[in-house]
């Protein structure tokens, strides 16, 4: 089997292995005048190679895995955790839960509410407000901070927390935000989070102040981030603005990348305490900034058309994208099993056959649904399908939300797709041909963290899901964040919202 000179060689099977030992020493014993070798099943060299083939399957086996674990890109759990210690970087202990409470007032006059208040969770864990809310009312959201850290801290909106002492005029009892519920706590740092710190370290060097060491003191700081960007002297000589972004959390649907108020306190403090003081330093979390997009797939054919079963589900997958529909197709109303689809195309659903995907845009997922009535034609269907378009989070669909033709693999694209908007970074905060190159992100867009949507995405889609033989972008509503009017803006990331696909 060839492979590459200083690549580690792994068979894929014993026989793989008895096999090329067979044949070497039967190429060997010709060689040494023996006309037709011995090596047969039943033969003498056959049993010794199967013999030494199981052996040896063991031992490539291994050495794959030492080289795996010794490898930063590769390594996981205590291998991993080998390696950063060998970098000289520092465990980060877990995280708290941050996020806002709404507190209801006795007295209508506006309150201050202390920085370090404390207030207790259901589960007795412990929380305070940080920093100190001035000018509440009741309805009023304040910034919290779990005292107590780790996946247990994190709380739900709606959810009852109690103040251990509440301020004067203020009620004991205060409700979990649904904008910025509790999330965020995180008792242990993953291994992919610890592969971006050591990364940081091999790549950027950080020292005495640059980019990479903003870079490795924000995440060193709390373990819910997911990374730190920075745009050196964007105010000028000795300044810099480090700017945060999360992770999507897939678990609670929260899509948004920003970064807490507490959360983005934590890093700051943290900065602050070890780079020197004439530095100038802004620290500040992403925008979000939402973005639909489509794309038209070449996937095998239905099952019922020869094809394997991994791509259309349906002969003739609808709705069939036609010029007029500008790269999608969109609900233009949804009343229980009743729906309205704009959809240029002249061709019609087929009632019992015909299936669509529907895509939330609230929990970021796809849908089927089967098409059991059809009255009426084009440009906007009204078709009947078997259960209402309803998400995980019982959110009913919406004006605007796209319908798509239904995928056998459409869960796991999903996934993919999450997975490829989560790994997007922001965009430049200025164009000021004064401030750049000096002030453009770092790390470069070419370097990773791709901020724009470009052939990277479709080629993780592509690469995820062999079965996409080919992929091309049919709608985005931006192709990069836009820029902030002003540079103490901060800079925007491009998060979900519509998304679809569609045969190409």
């Amino acid at each position: 089997m060839p492979f590459e000179v200083g690549e580690i060689y792994v068979p894929a099977n014993a026989e793989e292995i008895r096999d090329d030992f067979l044949t070497d020493i039967r190429l060997e014993a010709i060689k040494q005048g023996v006309p037709n070798p011995p090596v047969l099943p039943g033969s003498d060299w056959h049993i010794l190679g199967t013999a030494l083939s199981n052996i040896g399957l063991i031992q490539y086996s291994n050495l794959r895995i030492s080289d795996d674990n010794m490898n930063v890109l590769t390594a996981t759990g205590e291998d991993l955790d080998n390696i950063r210690e060998a970098y000289g970087l520092p465990v980060v202990p877990s995280s708290p839960a941050t996020g806002a409470i709404v507190v209801t007032t006795q007295i209508p006059l506006p309150l201050t509410i202390p920085d370090g208040t404390e207030f207790v969770l259901p589960n007795g864990l412990r929380g305070k407000v940080s920093p100190t809310a001035i000018n509440v009312f009741t309805g009023a959201e304040i910034a919290v901070v779990t005292i107590d850290t780790g996946e247990d801290s994190n709380l739900g909106a709606g959810e009852i927390v109690q103040f251990v002492s509440p301020p004067v005029g203020v009620q004991t009892e205060a409700t979990v935000s649904v904008n910025a519920p509790l999330a965020g706590g995180v008792s242990v740092e993953t291994d992919e989070r610890k592969r971006a710190r050591i990364l940081n370290r091999l790549q950027t060097v950080p020292a005495g102040g640059n980019w990479g060491d903003l870079i490795e003191t924000s995440l060193n700081a709390i373990a819910s981030l997911q990374y730190a960007f920075v745009y050196p002297a964007l105010g000028g000589p000795a300044s810099a603005k480090v700017v945060l972004c999360k992770n999507q959390n897939t678990e609670t649907g929260d899509y948004s990348r920003q970064v807490t108020a507490a959360a983005t306190n934590i890093i700051r403090a943290a900065i602050f305490s070890k780079m020197p003081s004439p530095m100038e330093i802004v620290v500040q979390s992403v925008e979000d900034e939402p973005f639909d997009a489509t794309i038209d797939v070449d996937l095998p054919s239905a099952a019922t058309s020869g094809g394997n079963g991994q791509g259309w589900v349906d002969q003739a997958p609808w709705p069939p994208l036609v010029p007029a529909d500008a790269g999608r197709s969109t609900i233009f109303a949804a009343l229980g099993t009743n729906l309205f689809v704009n959809a240029n195309t002249a061709t019609a659903p087929i009632a019992g056959q015909t299936n669509i995907l529907w895509w939330s845009s609230v929990d970021q997922r796809f849908y089927k649904r089967l098409v059991v009535g059809v009255t009426g034609g084009g440009p906007i269907w009204n078709i009947t399908i078997d259960a209402p378009l309803v998400d995980s989070n019982n959110n009913d669909a919406i004006a605007g939300e796209y319908i798509c033709p239904a995928t056998s693999n459409y869960e796991a694209y999903g996934n993919t797709w999450r997975t490829v908007t989560n790994g997007l970074g922001p965009g430049e905060n200025t164009s000021d041909p004064n401030r750049l190159p000096r002030s453009a992100r770092h790390p470069f867009e070419e370097d990773g963290w791709h901020s724009s949507l470009t052939i990277q995405q479709l080629k993780s889609m592509v690469t995820a899901h062999p079965e996409i033989a080919d992929a091309s972008w049919a709608f985005r509503s931006l192709t990069a964040p836009s820029l902030p009017l002003l540079v103490a803006s901060a800079p925007r990331i491009l998060t979900p919202n519509n998304f679809g696909m569609y045969e190409i």
